[in-house]
């Protein structure tokens, strides 16, 4: 008399589910974009193997905190550092760069006299902090 109707169970499909998932994988595997990196290896005092050997041809390059640069004992203009350390080194492919730099200096500076030593085809570049060193 009181008979419940047999509810019948509802299937759920998965195939819209699986589509927009597919979809998503799509969308994001097109959108992602794949940068080259370039990096640079910088040898810091605890890294290296040791001082420089005391016949070694070293150019030093000091940055100072109010953004003064100087290159072998002479004053020079962030524009033409590139300049300066290619005749410092003049042209020999046996010269060590070495950039000291007090603390407080811009990590520009510092980026900006590594390159130059590489372009101007310095064999090693090794780099310092100084803590106290008057201009």
């Amino acid at each position: 008399m009181f008979d419940e109707p047999i509810r019948r169970r509802r299937v759920f499909s998965l195939t819209p589910l699986i589509d927009v998932v597919f979809q998503l994988l799509i969308f994001f595997m097109l959108s992602v974009t794949f940068l080259q990196t370039q990096t640079l290896t910088v040898s810091t005092p605890a890294q290296s193997s040791g001082a420089a050997p005391l016949d070694a041809n070293v150019v030093e390059i000091w940055l100072y905190a109010d953004g003064r640069i100087r290159v072998a004992e002479k004053p020079v203009a962030p524009a033409g550092l590139n300049e300066a350390v290619r005749s410092a080194i003049g042209g020999r492919n046996d010269m060590t760069v070495s950039i000291l730099a007090q603390r407080g200096a811009r990590t520009q500076a510092l980026v900006s006299a590594i390159e130059a030593a590489r372009l101007a085809g310095a064999k090693d570049v090794g780099t310092a902090r100084v803590e106290n060193f008057t201009p």
